[in-house]
């Protein structure tokens, strides 16, 4: 009985089960971004494509980041709700930190 309305919650309510790879992690398009966060992806993305974009959540404190692929290299950005860039990372770096944040005690592995 526990598992057919375990099924039946997944089923009813996809979204909320599969929207988000992490905690407090939501996938937005450019066109949903606040305009001053969308003005600087645009600038920091000039001549390059836009993968991806989060809006995340880390210790009380709302930023986006950004997946920038130019010239087949990814580097990724994260900026403040006001617009202004609070970190650049390459791949390499990114990768680094999320490895980390699976390794720390407590964290949940996917």
């Amino acid at each position: 009985m526990k598992t057919t309305l375990f099924v039946a919650a997944l089923l009813a309510f996809p979204p909320v089960a599969w929207s988000a790879g992490k905690k407090g992690e939501t996938h937005l398009t450019m066109d949903q971004l606040p305009a001053a966060v969308k003005a600087t992806i645009e600038k920091e993305s000039a001549g390059a494509k836009v993968e991806e974009i989060e809006k995340e959540t880390e210790g009380g404190k709302t930023f986006y980041e950004a997946e920038i692929v130019k010239d087949g290299r990814e580097s990724y950005i994260h900026v403040s709700q006001r617009g202004k860039v609070l970190k650049r990372e390459t791949a390499k770096q990114e990768r680094k930190v999320e490895g980390a944040e699976k390794e720390e005690p407590g964290a949940r592995q996917r």
